[in-house]
């Protein structure tokens, strides 16, 4: 992490000064998730058709969420995060127009009724709270004694060029997972889900910020972006068409990991801030280092699948010169702001690339495991029935939950906060966490589902009843340390 004193200038995202408020913003979520918009899922709402103003929240689950307690780094995989951030991306997105569809009176209301003016005043009261409650844990790292001068912007221009290797090595090892685990064509599905669906939503936010004139000392040549030509949109595109990611934003809400919409609620959040201009500089360029970097993966992905000219994506020669302009343009951003506002100019950019580093390392993290579980769901399945085994030979006091549903019944995705099995005893349910994936499920069949997976679930039959065991954290680990030793290879 950076060298910045973390109470000193004043913190972004601070829970503590919301102390004594959480109950009254507890509630105000909780009006705001109720709007129709926001409620769960119907079985064909899995996914959606081009439609911007429909985002399954799951509202039920704030019943019995509390934001008593911010954010940490391993928590960022839980229901609160999860839910927090679909609310902040509907929140930042009020700002954004989705236009109607066609010329009906129906579409025209659907869009009225999202934009309404009550809604928006609500969400305007959450926002910042939400924001603190996501965020605090950004700014809470390591610190120490900045350096100074040009050591002091040499130091940070190398943590852009490390962050873009520690991304593509990343995005390399998952590859290589999904090449040996023949989950290529499906895993590129879910990469694109969680980068190119949301780009849009990352590109408005800065688009938002250079109207707004945070940009306007570096001018155009010199500011962040996240449209490039390696990868251009284009070369992104052919590859989302060619594994079925081929609708619009927000089409595939329901499979946007917490993490991946943090990713464009951070840069929503800075950018609503002129008073944090400098720290959105910091933010912006590792925004345009990870979406470099993601390039290296499309190509790779792209030459597996057989799309012609894949390859040139990840030339050696390109990537080096779109690092080498990234990283000349994130030099001469520090030389402005130094001369501009001195070293608490500098102060304020590291910031917000501290910031960014953070929230980066726990994206990986999340994507990572959700990777590996994904690629191997049918190891999964065998270590949910060697854990079963036990629980029947052993007979351990062990909390389960049982279900009783209907037929359609459908389970918008969502995460558990700890491990649990998924047993049929009667009935039949399809299980995903993916698009296009239907894991099927019969009477006797189980499969484990590890603490912040992502998944939901639909009912086949007349009735199903199906048990939840909740499985000791020492349980997993050693069984997938056994079965599924490959999956420690995803370098996060």
């Amino acid at each position: 992490m950076g060298a910045v004193d973390p109470q000193s200038p004043k913190r972004t995202f601070a829970f503590d000064d919301w102390d004594g408020h959480a109950r009254g913003a507890t509630e105000g979520i909780r009006q705001f998730a109720a709007h129709e918009a926001l409620r769960s899922a119907m079985v064909e709402e899995l996914e959606l058709d081009d439609e911007f103003h429909r985002r399954a929240a799951r509202p039920e689950d704030l019943a019995f969420i509390k934001f008593s307690r911010p954010v940490t780094p391993d928590t960022v995989t839980q229901l609160p995060f999860l839910a927090s951030q679909r609310i902040l991306l509907s929140l930042h997105e009020l700002s954004i127009a989705g236009l109607p569809r066609d010329g009906s009176a129906e579409s025209f209301d659907r869009v009225a009724r999202f934009y309404d003016e009550e809604h928006r005043m609500l969400g305007a009261q959450i926002l910042p709270f939400l924001e603190a409650f996501s965020f605090d844990f950004l700014e809470r790292g390591s610190s120490s004694a900045p350096s100074t001068g040009a050591a002091r912007k040499d130091e940070l221009l190398n943590r852009v060029r490390v962050l873009v290797r520690t991304e593509a090595a990343f995005w390399g090892s998952v590859f290589e997972r999904f090449a040996e685990m023949g989950y290529v064509e499906e895993g590129t599905r879910f990469a694109l889900i969680q980068t190119w669906a949301l780009a849009p939503s990352k590109r408005a936010a800065l688009a938002r910020a250079t109207a707004s004139r945070f940009f306007e000392p570096l001018g155009p040549s010199l500011a962040p972006r996240l449209v490039t030509h390696a990868p251009s949109d284009a070369d992104v595109r052919r590859l989302a068409h060619r594994v079925g990611v081929k609708r619009q934003q927000h089409s595939y809400w329901q499979f946007y990991l917490s993490t991946s919409l943090a990713s464009c609620n951070f840069l929503h959040a800075l950018a609503r801030r002129p008073d944090r201009a400098l720290r959105l500089y910091g933010a912006a360029f590792a925004a345009e280092a990870e979406w470099l970097a993601f390039g290296c993966f499309t190509g790779m992905a792209g030459a597996k699948l057989g799309l012609e000219g894949a390859n040139d994506v990840n030339d050696d020669g390109m990537t080096r010169s779109l690092v080498d302009d990234l990283a000349h343009r994130f030099e001469q951003t520090l030389d402005i702001v130094e001369r501009r506002w001195g070293a608490r100019g500098l102060d304020e950019v590291e910031r917000g690339l501290g910031m960014a580093e953070a929230l980066g390392t726990s994206v990986r993290r999340n994507l990572g495991e959700q990777f590996r579980w994904l690629s191997s769901v049918e190891v999964y399945k065998e270590i949910a029935r060697r854990i079963d085994a036990r629980i029947r030979a052993e007979r351990p006091d062990i909390d389960r939950e049982t279900f009783v549903e209907p037929r359609e019944m459908c389970s918008t995705t969502h995460v558990h906060d700890d491990h649990r099995l998924v047993v049929i005893e009667t009935g039949n349910m399809i299980f995903w966490g993916n698009l296009g994936m239907e894991l099927r499920l019969a009477p006797g069949e189980m499969v484990l589902v590890p603490m912040g997976r992502l998944h939901g679930s639909s009912i086949e039959s007349d009735e199903c009843i199906y048990h939840q065991p909740i499985i000791p954290e020492d349980w997993v680990q050693s069984l997938v340390a056994d079965l599924d030793p490959r999956g420690a290879a995803i370098r996060i």
